[in-house]
């Protein structure tokens, strides 16, 4: 293999990385986007759903409803409707603002924001570290929000050995063979 070989090699392997932590950024994003969603599913939904509730089937189709409307929301909605709900609490505000404005940045800016950056090699290992931070804001945030969605859940029957039960059924629907144990 020739030095240039090498050097093409090594600038590859940084470039995959810089991808790979923006995905990962990206990802606790939608972490996040979840976690909005599962706190406004207990504290919004559910409680309006188990006062009307008739049948399973009805259950299920404003379930399933409500889902799809608000999946379709934006982040920037879906924290507004966590402010309806009157659920954030001073800090948790805070840094749903910030993960926002990181969010929309990773999403909207953030490759044109850093193309100078991107092309040498001291600018990608700059964009490193910033990445990890930044996956870092989306991760904390959804932490704070589930800690206080996941009480809730409990008290309503959803343990943490039941959510593990769930997840590997999903597992073995959608991978059959397949463990994520």
């Amino acid at each position: 293999m020739s030095d240039l070989d090498s050097d093409i090699d090594e600038v590859s392997d940084q470039v995959k990385e810089v991808y790979a932590y923006y995905g990962l950024a990206m990802y606790w994003a939608q972490c996040l986007e979840q976690s909005i969603f599962q706190h406004l599913l207990f504290f919004d939904h559910f409680p309006q759903a188990i006062k009307a509730y008739k049948d399973p089937q009805q259950w299920a189709n404003e379930f399933d409803e409500y889902e799809s409307r608000e999946m379709k929301q934006t982040m920037g909605k879906l924290i507004r409707r966590l402010r309806e709900a009157g659920q954030p609490t001073k800090e948790i505000e805070a840094a749903l603002e910030e993960a926002l404005r990181v969010r929309n940045w990773l999403a909207h800016g953030y490759f044109s924001d850093r193309a100078i950056q991107f092309t040498v090699s001291s600018g990608r290992q700059e964009m490193l570290i910033e990445l990890k931070s930044l996956y870092g804001v989306m991760k904390s945030c959804a932490a704070l929000i589930d800690a206080v969605t996941q009480p809730v859940i409990e008290k309503m029957g959803l343990t943490e050995e039941m959510m593990k039960d769930i997840e590997k059924q999903l597992v073995r629907e959608y991978y059959p063979g397949e463990s994520n144990a």
